[in-house]
């Protein structure tokens, strides 16, 4: 299997909610692939732990902040 690699993507800083598990850590496994500087922010901690591991030798390895999208006062201070 051939893999596209989109040289564009490469240093560009990328924010994924859900990012631990399902369609999410797919999206962060394909953007760290790429070189991009993934973070992504979940409630799930064990899997989304498991995909920093699991990850640890992509381009760039993604940082997982714990956070629950309902509590906005959260979010922002993740995001700031």
């Amino acid at each position: 299997m051939t893999t596209t690699v989109y040289s564009s993507l490469k240093g560009k800083r990328v924010i994924v909610t859900g990012g631990g598990s399902g369609i999410g850590a797919g999206i962060v496994r394909a953007f760290a692939t790429q070189g991009a500087a993934v973070q992504f922010i979940d409630v799930a901690v064990a899997p989304s732990r498991a995909l920093v591991t699991a990850l640890a030798e992509a381009a760039v390895a993604p940082v997982f902040h714990e956070c629950d999208l309902a509590d906005l006062a959260a979010v922002k201070g993740t995001l700031a």
